[in-house]
């Protein structure tokens, strides 16, 4: 068991970010348990005596297989949430359509550019690194615009992708003030990496989730 709570610690020592910050908290859990079930081998005596004794007290068999299958299956876990926090951070534009494409409901997809980007944030401090509007099939309502940028995210959603968790969360949190809001209501929009999934204000609360959980899992499959 050794080696196995070696590597596990090896992995926590990297510091690298997984998508589920879970999966890091139920490895440390699992790993703790590991390292205190582990019998200690007592210091050998001096006296024949009292090695005999030291030797009577430690269990005949000792069975780690429950503690490896946990901490192996933590740590697998804890790689596979890192590997997928890689995919969703700062992904480039053609990454993002090509995810959006595979969503059974997305009809189409437009990347913003500087010189057509309706916020003008693109590649600015603090702004996008990136914006694709898509458009959606559960949106029933008659969108105005002369092409999916012009529609907006009313027309399906959008994904904004930032450099860091910190700038996209600090965008989600902005549009956290227009929640709610009648005509100011932006949609749903939720953080997933560096990304910030948005979808469209038409939708329902149950068509915005699972839009939002089809796209994640899009974005971050392996």
């Amino acid at each position: 068991m050794d080696k196995i709570i070696k590597n596990a610690e090896k992995n926590l020592a990297n510091n690298e970010l997984p998508l589920d910050n879970s999966t890091k908290t139920n490895l440390e859990k699992i790993l703790k348990k590991s390292q205190n079930d582990k019998i200690k081998v007592p210091e050998i005596p001096n006296k024949t005596s009292d090695i005999n004794k030291s030797i009577k007290s430690l269990p005949k068999k000792v069975d780690y297989s429950i503690n490896e299958r946990e901490l192996k299956l933590a740590l697998s876990n804890f790689k596979e949430s890192i590997n997928k926090n890689k995919l969703v951070t700062n992904p480039t534009s053609d990454f993002v359509i090509k995810k959006l494409k595979s969503v059974p409901t997305i009809t189409g997809v437009e990347a913003v550019t500087e010189s057509n980007d309706p916020n003008g944030s693109l590649n600015k401090p603090g702004g996008y690194t990136s914006a694709i509007y898509f458009t959606d099939s559960e949106v029933q309502d008659q969108i105005d615009g002369s092409d999916i940028i012009a529609k907006g995210t009313d027309a399906g959603g959008q994904i904004e992708v930032y450099k860091s968790p910190e700038e996209a969360q600090k965008r989600n949190t902005y549009l956290s003030a227009f929640d709610g809001a009648g005509l100011f209501n932006s949609g749903s929009h939720e953080v997933c990496g560096t990304c910030v999934i948005r979808t469209s204000s038409k939708l329902t609360a149950t068509q915005q989730k699972e839009l939002t959980k089809k796209i994640v899992e899009s974005l971050t499959q392996l």
